[in-house]
């Protein structure tokens, strides 16, 4: 019996794969497309891999507040005359030759030099936000990129339609054309004028079919994809809308949007850097705590007796007079750093808030635009089945229904052209406030 089921299966899926129109193919939708793009491009990867420069960055600075740990040995030969050394009321012959092993191991560690450490680590902490943020923007615009790629391609393959319906109803007036002309009720001229305006149909078709190819070669690049490969991508346009007032969006985008983030911890880190320069005015206070172990023979001193071991304990307060003005000279660099990232702050701040009322009035704008296209392609339609009829009974001319036809086709890529541009003001809305 498993035998027989396996043969079954085998035999269904061999089936399939030989059937014509049967496609292993991926079919990508716009968030697969966003996916795929956030691991691939080499922007994303740059962005993320300078977090993670951060992280070191921020665990060296924490590493100041740990004590720094040595071990280490030495060994002293000192070469002299032989001679006579006396030890415990005894003569001993020297060969001139002494040697001393050492080993010891250390910790040292700054205990204060003015908040140095404390401020140079809150500044790193920021640093890494500033850079987590710098990444999200990354992908934020890559988003974006991708889903203007994406809607050209859905606007392309609708064309594409668009053409492909011309071709087959200029087929039609072509056949018609010929048939009345067969029979005496329309001239030469309707059939040459009919088989012209197929003949350029085709040709729009065709034009329509290469803009479909680099469209989707432009989306398979860009978001990582070998652009000659089978993969595909979904015709289906996503839905997206948004329902909020201008006010809500500003809010969210003063909240959320990676860009302004990224301005506010630079403006952290710039103001702990400042504070951290003020540190090197203070005095600095190390200690260091030295164990070691000291002989005249190898085999004493690898043993660690006590005898042979000393303790050594250091504290020393060292407060600079004078570094011939360095100390200057980086407060100045620190205080400019801190204006700086406080210009630019305030600045995106207002920018964040001009993009996004800029967005939300152009996708308002779109919304109207759209509503436009739909009654004028509806209109289209009912003018081109009325010239048609019309023309079938002879009473309109083959320029009348030509006329019909390219009105048609122009409201529907009029049509085409408000869908594109009102998922991309609500893709740029989203992007504005910092939402995915």
């Amino acid at each position: 019996m498993m035998i027989f089921r396996s043969t079954l299966f085998l035999a269904t899926f061999l089936f399939f794969m030989m059937t014509p129109g049967f496609s292993s193919a991926r079919v990508l939708t716009l968030d697969d497309c966003i996916a795929e793009a956030l691991i691939n491009h080499p922007d994303v990867v740059r962005a993320r891999g300078q977090v993670k420069r951060a992280d070191g960055t921020l665990w060296q600075s924490f590493g100041a507040f740990l004590p720094n740990i040595s071990a280490g040995g030495s060994v002293t030969q000192v070469n002299s005359e032989p001679g006579v050394r006396v030890i415990q009321d005894q003569l001993y012959q020297t060969s001139g030759v002494s040697k001393s092993y050492d080993l010891g191991f250390s910790a040292g560690m700054t205990v204060f030099n003015g908040g140095q450490n404390v401020f140079n680590y809150l500044g790193a902490r920021a640093d890494r936000s500033y850079f987590k943020y710098l990444s999200e923007q990354t992908e934020q615009n890559l988003i974006l990129t991708v889903k203007t790629t994406y809607y050209s391609y859905l606007a392309a393959v609708r064309t594409m339609e668009i053409r492909e319906e011309a071709v087959k109803r200029g087929e039609e007036q072509l056949k018609l054309a010929q048939s009345k002309f067969d029979v005496g009720s329309a001239s030469k001229s309707d059939v040459l004028k009919a088989k012209v305006q197929y003949g350029n149909d085709k040709l729009s078709l065709l034009e329509a079919e290469n803009a479909v190819s680099i469209s989707r070669a432009n989306l398979a690049y860009l978001i990582g994809v070998d652009v000659n490969s089978d993969v595909e991508f979904s015709r289906e346009t996503p839905k997206r809308d948004y329902s909020g007032s201008e006010n809500e969006a500003l809010k969210f985008g003063l909240s959320n949007h990676p860009g302004l983030l990224s301005g506010e911890s630079n403006l952290t880190a710039a103001r702990y850097g400042v504070k951290s320069v003020w540190g090197r005015y203070a005095p600095s206070v190390s200690v260091r705590v030295l164990r070691g172990w000291s002989n005249e023979y190898w085999s004493m001193v690898n043993d660690f007796r006590d005898e042979d071991a000393r303790w050594t304990i250091s504290t020393s307060l060292d407060f600079t007079i004078f570094d011939n003005f360095s100390r200057k000279a980086a407060m100045a660099s620190a205080k400019a750093s801190l204006n700086d990232a406080k210009a630019f702050y305030y600045y995106q701040r207002n920018s964040v808030a001009n993009e996004i009322k800029k967005a939300y009035l152009d996708m308002n704008k779109a919304v109207e635009a759209l509503k436009l296209a739909d009654e004028n392609e509806a209109a289209a339609n009912e003018d081109m089945s009325l010239v048609q009829e019309k023309y079938n009974l002879g009473a309109a001319t083959i320029l009348e229904l030509l006329d019909a036809q390219v009105s048609l086709i122009t409201a529907q890529n009029s049509k085409i052209q408000a869908e594109f541009d009102l998922n991309l003001a609500i893709a740029s809305l989203e992007n504005a406030m910092g939402k995915r």
